[in-house]
C-alpha cells in the first residue's frame, strides 16, 4: 500500500483544517507541499519553521499555481479552503493535470447534489463535509447509556463498553476486544470490548420465503408493531384521535336509539345524517316512523336530535379545519412542531440543518425522540420554562446545541443545566483546542470540534481509504475505515489476527466479493483475498502502520502433543490446517504422540487454537518467543 517516495501529497488551503491535517501527516514519511493564496497564521512555531519556506503562494484554481505545487505527480491532493465552490473548481483543474491522484475536497451539505454528481463522474474524487462527520459523535454524547461508543454496520449495532473480565472464547463471534495500537500486555482484563448486541430484521423485496418459521416470525413482528403503535396512540392522543373517538361513540350509541324499534338501517342513516349537521330530514324520518305527527315525538328525542346535529356540525367543521391546516402547511412549507410522546426519552436539537438531520436519525433509531428547534423560527431567547413545558411529560435526556454562535450555545447550556442537572449537553465548535479542559471544568457539557474530527478523516481519505464514521473514545479519535483490497495490496493473504495484532487495529466486518452478506467479527484465521472489503476501527497511528506496511511480527508458538493413534487425529489436522493456513497432510507426521511446535503466530489466534485442541484432548502449552 506504500506509494513511491517521489509522489508528494499536496495540501491546498492552510487555514485551521489545513494545518491540522499537516500536523497529522508529518509522521507518515511523505513529501508535503503546501499551497495558499497568502501567508497563513501558523498554529505553532514548529510548523512555521518547517513549512513556511516550502509554502507556495497562489490561487489553487489556477493551473500555474497547481503546476508549481507539482500536482502532476502528486499521489493525493487535499483541497481545504473554507469556500467549497473554490475547492470544487480547483478539483476540476487538478483532475486535468493528474488523472490518477486521489482528490479530497472539503465541501458543505448545501452542495450535496452537486457533490454526488461530481463523485459519480470524476474518478478518485472524495467529497467530505467536516460538519457531517461529527454527527455520530454528537449523537453518542447525547445518549443516556453509559457506553463509550456504538457503531452500525450492515444493520447490526456494535457497542463498545468496559468489561471487568476477559472475553470468553465461546463468544468470539459476538464480541471482540478493542485493539488500538501495538500492545504487549498479556492481561486482557479491564480492556474495552466490542459487543454485537442488536440485529435489525430487514426483509428483502425478493422472492418470499415459504418457511413456516419465517411466516410466523413476520406475523409476530406485525402484531408486536401494531401493539406498540396502539399503545403509543393511547398514551399520546392527538386531535385526530379525539375527533375519531368522539364520532365513533356518538355513532355507535345513536344507531340503536334512533332506530326506535325499526330496522337498524334506518337508525344508521338517521344517525349519519345528524352527525353531518343535518336536522330537518332526519327528524322527518323519525316522524314517519311514529305515524302520528311531530307531537308524538318525545322532548328527549327532539333534544337528542338537536344535540347530535350541533355536535355533528362541530365535528364536520373541525375535520375541515384540520384538513385545511394540513393542506396549507404543506403548500406553504410549514412544519408544525411535533409533540413528544408521553414517557419517552427526549432530546432537543437547536439549529444544525443537515447535521441535525443525521443526529436526529441516529437518536431515533435507538428509541430517543427528538424535538427540532430553530433560532430563527422559534423564540429567539429560549428559556428554561419553555424547555420544561415542551418536555414535561418526557424523560429529558439532553440537548444538542448546533448553532454557529458559540457564546449563545454556552449560555443556553449553562441555563438549562441549572434546571436539568442530570441532562447532557453537546456543543458544536469549529476549532477549540481547550475543549477537553472546558469539559472537565464545566462538567456535563461536551465540546465537539468539527475540524479536529475532520482532520483525521481527511488524512485517512488522502491515502485512498473510505472513512465511514468518526468517534472520540477516551480522548482519542477513532475512525471506522473501509479498506478495498485489490490484487496489488500488501494486505492480500493476511489473516484477521495478523491485521489486528500486527498493525494494532480492530477488524469489525469482512465482505468478500463472492459472499452475499458481510461477516461481523470475522474469524481470526480468515484471510483477505482480492476484491474484499475490510472494515476496521483504527486511529491515525494504526492507519500509518498499514500505509507504511510496518507490521509487528508474531511472537507466540503453541506446543502440542496428540495421542498416538487418536480417534480425532483427522479433526486435529483439520483444525491445525485451518488456523495455520497449511494443508492438513502436513500435520500427519505430528500425530505420533510426541511434542511438536507450531510456527510463530499471534497470541489471540494461538489461544483460540489452544482452546479448540484442548476440546479434542490434545495437550497444549502456549509459549512466547523471545526477540
Amino acid at each position: 500500500m506504500q506509494a513511491p517516495v517521489s509522489e508528494p501529497l499536496v495540501i491546498c488551503g492552510m487555514g485551521s483544517l489545513g494545518q491540522l491535517c499537516l500536523e497529522r501527516l508529518r509522521p507518515f514519511d511523505v513529501d508535503l507541499i503546501c499551497v495558499d493564496c497568502k501567508h497563513p497564521a501558523w498554529r505553532s512555531d514548529e510548523l512555521k519553521a518547517q513549512y513556511e519556506d516550502q509554502l507556495i503562494l497562489g490561487d489553487m484554481r489556477l493551473s500555474s499555481t497547481l503546476k508549481r505545487a507539482q500536482v502532476g505527480r502528486a499521489r493525493s491532493v487535499l483541497l481545504l479552503s473554507s469556500d467549497s465552490t473554490i475547492n470544487l473548481e480547483a478539483a476540476l483543474h487538478v483532475r486535468i493535470l493528474n488523472t490518477k491522484a486521489i482528490i479530497v475536497v472539503r465541501s458543505s451539505s448545501q452542495q450535496e447534489s452537486l457533490n454526488d454528481l461530481l463523485e459519480a463522474r470524476i474518478p478518485n474524487l472524495r467529497v467530505v463535509d467536516p460538519l457531517l462527520l461529527s454527527a455520530s459523535a454528537i449523537a453518542q454524547s447525547l445518549r443516556p447509556e453509559q457506553v463509550p461508543a456504538t457503531f452500525t454496520l450492515f444493520n447490526q449495532r456494535i457497542t463498545l463498553q468496559q468489561h471487568d473480565r476477559s472475553v470468553d472464547t465461546s463468544s468470539k463471534y459476538l464480541s471482540r476486544v478493542l485493539k488500538l495500537g501495538i500492545s504487549t500486555n498479556e492481561d486482557l482484563h479491564d480492556q474495552p470490548v466490542l459487543t454485537l448486541n442488536h440485529q435489525t430484521n430487514v426483509y428483502g423485496r425478493g422472492k418470499a420465503t415459504r418457511s413456516m418459521r419465517q411466516i410466523i416470525r413476520r406475523l409476530s413482528v406485525v402484531v408486536l408493531d401494531f401493539g406498540r403503535c396502539l399503545n403509543h396512540r393511547v398514551k399520546n392522543i392527538q386531535s385526530w384521535d379525539l375527533l375519531i373517538i368522539t364520532a365513533l361513540i356518538l355513532f355507535i350509541s345513536g344507531i340503536p336509539y334512533f332506530s326506535n324499534g325499526h330496522s337498524i338501517q334506518s337508525g344508521f342513516l338517521i344517525t349519519l345524517a345528524l352527525l353531518k349537521g343535518e336536522f330537518v330530514d332526519p327528524v322527518n324520518v323519525l316522524i314517519e316512523h311514529s305515524g302520528q305527527g311531530i307531537t308524538s315525538l318525545s322532548p328527549i328525542a327532539l333534544i337528542l336530535a338537536v344535540t347530535y346535529a350541533i355536535l355533528g356540525t362541530i365535528l364536520t367543521a373541525a375535520i375541515v379545519a384540520l384538513i385545511l391546516d394540513q393542506l396549507l402547511s404543506r403548500r406553504l412549507g410549514l412544519s408544525p412542531r411535533r409533540r413528544l410522546s408521553t414517557g419517552s426519552r427526549s432530546v432537543i436539537l437547536l439549529d444544525g440543518g443537515s447535521l441535525a438531520d443525521l443526529v436526529s436519525s441516529q437518536l431515533t433509531a435507538v428509541g430517543i425522540e427528538v424535538l427540532r428547534l430553530s433560532s430563527q423560527d422559534d423564540i429567539p431567547n429560549l428559556s428554561t420554562s419553555q424547555l420544561q413545558r415542551w418536555t414535561r411529560h418526557t424523560q429529558f435526556v439532553g440537548a444538542g446545541l448546533l448553532s454557529t454562535d458559540l457564546l449563545k450555545n454556552l449560555r443556553l447550556a449553562l441555563e438549562w443545566q441549572m434546571v436539568f442537572t442530570s441532562s447532557r449537553v453537546a456543543i458544536i465548535t469549529k476549532d477549540l483546542d481547550a475543549g477537553e479542559s472546558l469539559e472537565d471544568l464545566l462538567g456535563g457539557i461536551s465540546f465537539i470540534s468539527t475540524l479536529d474530527l475532520a482532520a483525521d478523516a481527511f488524512v485517512a481519505t488522502a491515502f485512498g481509504e473510505q472513512v465511514e464514521e468518526v468517534r472520540r473514545i477516551n480522548g482519542r479519535t477513532v475512525l471506522l475505515v473501509r479498506y478495498r483490497i485489490d490484487e496489488h495490496d500488501t494486505l492480500v493473504g493476511s489473516t484477521i489476527s495478523r491485521i489486528q495484532e500486527g498493525f494494532g487495529v480492530t477488524a469489525l466486518a469482512l465482505r468478500r466479493s463472492h459472499d452475499r452478506h458481510a461477516k461481523i467479527f470475522p474469524s481470526l484465521e480468515s484471510r483477505l483475498i482480492q476484491d474484499s472489503e475490510l472494515f476496521v476501527l483504527a486511529d491515525l497511528q494504526g492507519l500509518r502502520r498499514i500505509e507504511l506496511n510496518q507490521c509487528d511480527p508474531p511472537r507466540w508458538r503453541l506446543k502440542y502433543q496428540v495421542q498416538c493413534r487418536s480417534a480425532q487425529s483427522f479433526d486435529t489436522q483439520q483444525v491445525l490446517a485451518r488456523h495455520l493456513g497449511m494443508a492438513p497432510g502436513q500435520f500427519a507426521a505430528s500425530m505420533d504422540g510426541l511434542w511438536h511446535y507450531t510456527p510463530t503466530i499471534d497470541r489471540d489466534l494461538a489461544k483460540q487454537l489452544q482452546h479448540e485442541l484442548q476440546r479434542m484432548a490434545v495437550r497444549t502449552e502456549l509459549i512466547e518467543t523471545k526477540g
